[in-house]
This record gives structure tokens, C-alpha cells and sequence, in this order.
């Protein structure tokens, strides 16, 4: 937002007409553009518009920050959705072009949440190309991020969750190792509960395609530890789906499908159908997973 499309805001929530703020100032074709964020100002015609709103410097200042840090909220949600999709899709050529949008807005803003979100990019390129390059590089500066970040909110979870697929069992041991996921909250915090589940589920996914039985174990018996309210339906589902998926892991096909399908049963009658579709592809994974280990075994023996 340029300064004179602020300045138009605060004259008209003030009530207060152009000619009364312009006059002798600005001619009224130069504040029309000034006010749509054409054209800037000199700073002592700046200054004198402030004097004429009753606004001080100062004041000013606040609000222009505020407005610019709801502005780069707003562009950074919208980033992410749209360069997670493009991950799932498969679209590098859109993951390529919010990569230079994300180094823009880190560049504006200098929010650590964007220069993050710009590794993901550059990490997902790799994992696109077609030599598969290594994402090493960009997976320790989330780790160091991590590390360093003494209490996880929303933020942390979800950037996590967001960078798991350059995370492999061996990296996500040593980064979770010592971390608190029991913690209570004295107020009950649906979206936490929601992201905890989600990073946990995908940790649990990591060591079961690596067979670490040990740390699977280990991992789920923190998912059954963890709370979450009953009405909670998306953290609920998440875990009687993850049920079903140690059914399959312990050995018991046929048990574990049938959980499972009753599962995608309850998404369809209730409308979960993003949730459904992620399941499907997490269990398509794993059973493809579980088949070439088994190949593998068979080769050896014979």
C-alpha cells in the first residue's frame, strides 16, 4: 500500500472532504492519482496533509505497519496454499513462480516466515527435477529454525508438516527427539490439536516406510496420548484412520482394510473429501511401500 491510498482512508473514516486536506497543496488531478497510489509526495506537502487530518507522524507510521503486516499475512496464507497444490500437482512451473514471489515478499518484509516458505519451494523443485537433487541444504535451515524455537504453536507445526517430504526417519529422529508433544494448554485449542495430529501422522508415516519399528511404536503410542476434543471430527478421523494403517503394519491385511474402509465410508457421508483423497494417497503409499520390501525379501531368499 502506497502512502496515499492510507492517507484516502483515514480522510473518508474521518469524514473529511479533499478539497479541505488538497487545497493549495495538490491540484485535484495530482491528489486523485496521489490517493490511488500513482504518484508520491514531497515530504513537507506530507507533512502538512498529516497536520490537515489531525494525524501525527507517529500515528501514521503505526498504521501503515499494521496495514502492511496484514497485507503480507494475507499474500503468505495465499502462497502457501497455492504452492502446496502445486506440489500435489506436480506443477514446477507454478512452484518456480511463487518462489520468486516469496523472495519478493521476504525482501519487503523481512518475515521469516517467507524466507521459510521460499526453502519449501526450492526444496520442492529438487524433488521435482529430474535428477532428484539433494534438499539437504534447505531441510537444516528448517531444522536450525526448529531447534532454536523453544515452544511450538501453530506456526512450527505447520512448518513442519509442510517440509516432511525432504525429512527422512534418520533427520526427523534427531529433530524430534527431545520434543514436548503432551504439552496442555489451559485453553482448548482446536487448530493446535488439528496440526499436532497432522505432524504426528506424518512422523508415524516416516518410520513405518522405513520399517524402525521401535520408533513407530513409540510414535503411535504419543498419537493415542494425545487429546483431542470429541467433537474434533478432522483430529478423530486422523487417528482411526492411522489405526487402521498400524492394523496393515502389524500384519493384518485384512482387519486393517476393513478399518480403513469403514473409514472412507464416514468421509463420504459427511463430506470429507479432501481428507479422504489424502488418506487414499497415504495408503496407496504405504501398501506400495510394503510390496517392494516384500519383493525385495523374496529376491534375497531366492
Amino acid at each position: 500500500m502506497k502512502t496515499g491510498e492510507l492517507i484516502k482512508n483515514i480522510r473518508t473514516a474521518k469524514g473529511i472532504k479533499a478539497k479541505t486536506v488538497y487545497d493549495n497543496l495538490l491540484s485535484r488531478s495530482m491528489y486523485y492519482k496521489y490517493e490511488s497510489g500513482l504518484v508520491e509526495t514531497t515530504a513537507d506537502t506530507f507533512l502538512h496533509i498529516l497536520d490537515r487530518l489531525n494525524v501525527e507522524s507517529d500515528e501514521f507510521v503505526v498504521l501503515f505497519k499494521k496495514i502492511m503486516q496484514r497485507q503480507a499475512h494475507y499474500h503468505y496464507d495465499e502462497y502457501r496454499e497455492d504452492l502446496l497444490r502445486s506440489f500435489r500437482d506436480g506443477n514446477f512451473t507454478e512452484i518456480r513462480a511463487l518462489e520468486k514471489k516469496l523472495e519478493r515478499g521476504y525482501e519487503e518484509t523481512h518475515l521469516l516466515r517467507f524466507y521459510n516458505l521460499q526453502l519449501i519451494a526450492k526444496a520442492m523443485k529438487k524433488k521435482m527435477g529430474r535428477i532428484n537433487e539433494s534438499t539437504l541444504t534447505e531441510r537444516k535451515e528448517i531444522t536450525h529454525y526448529l531447534l532454536r524455537s523453544k515452544h511450538w504453536g501453530h506456526y512450527e507445526y505447520k512448518l513442519l508438516s509442510d517440509a516432511m517430504f525432504m525429512f527422512d526417519s534418520s533427520s526427523a529422529e534427531k529433530l524430534l527427539q527431545n520434543h514436548e508433544w503432551l504439552e496442555q494448554d489451559d485453553e482448548q485449542d482446536l487448530r493446535l490439536e488439528n496440526l499436532k495430529i497432522k505432524t504426528l501422522c506424518g512422523t508415524i508415516l516416516l518410520f513405518m516406510k522405513s520399517d524402525k519399528k521401535e520408533h513407530t511404536a513409540y510414535y503411535y503410542s504419543l498419537l493415542a496420548k494425545i487429546n483431542v476434543d470429541s467433537n474434533n471430527i478432522y483430529a478423530q478421523s486422523n487417528k482411526r484412520f492411522f489405526n487402521g494403517l498400524k492394523t496393515i503394519y502389524d500384519g493384518d491385511y485384512e482387519q486393517g482394510i476393513r478399518l480403513i474402509s469403514e473409514i472412507f465410508s464416514l468421509y463420504q457421508k459427511i463430506g470429507l473429501d479432501d481428507l479422504y483423497h489424502e488418506h487414499v494417497a497415504i495408503l496407496q503409499d504405504l501398501l506400495s511401500t510394503q510390496l517392494q520390501k516384500k519383493g525385495t525379501r523374496r529376491r534375497r531368499k531366492a
